[in-house]
This record gives C-alpha cells, structure tokens and sequence, in this order.
C-alpha cells in the first residue's frame, strides 16, 4: 500500500503547476513572446546601455508604455534584429 501526506500532494501540485508554465511558455510564437529590458539584456547577454543604443539607432524594435515608460521587446523583432546581424560563410 502507497501512503502520501498531504505535504507530498501539495508539492506534486505545485511542480505540475510549474511544468504547466514552462510547458505555455515554451509553446508561445514569437509574436506573443515578450520581454522587459532586463529580460532582453539577459537574453541577448547585453547591458542597459547597449539596448538604449540598440533602440536610439533604430536597429530594435520596442513598445512603450507612455504612463510608466516601461519598455517592452517582442520575440519576432529581436530575431529580426539578430538577422540583420548575421553574416554568411564566405
């Protein structure tokens, strides 16, 4: 016979939960996936001053919000601009 406390369920809820998130997260297209700067800064391994840069030059693509300034990236336009950086084999 299989005994389980209520503590042993609470933390198979809790990392089902956990995989539920990562599972929609993963499984979102680049158009409705979205960062803040410091999630772009940590997904392009880049500071606040580069991605300042990268949108005063106009090579980034950005949203944002007038109220508060919060800046927001989506997927599709920082792959957009990981391609305009790429160079072929020669």
């Amino acid at each position: 016979m299989i005994k389980i406390n209520i503590e042993e369920i609470k933390e198979i809820k809790e990392t089902l939960l956990n995989l539920k998130t990562i599972i929609l997260e993963k499984s979102r297209s680049a158009e409705q996936t979205i960062f803040d700067n410091k999630g772009l800064m940590e997904y392009l391994k880049i500071s606040a001053t580069k991605a300042q840069k990268l949108r005063n030059e106009g090579k980034l693509a950005y949203s944002k919000e007038s109220r508060t300034g919060k800046i927001w990236y989506r997927l599709s336009d920082v792959l957009t601009y990981l391609d305009s950086c790429y160079y072929g084999r020669f």
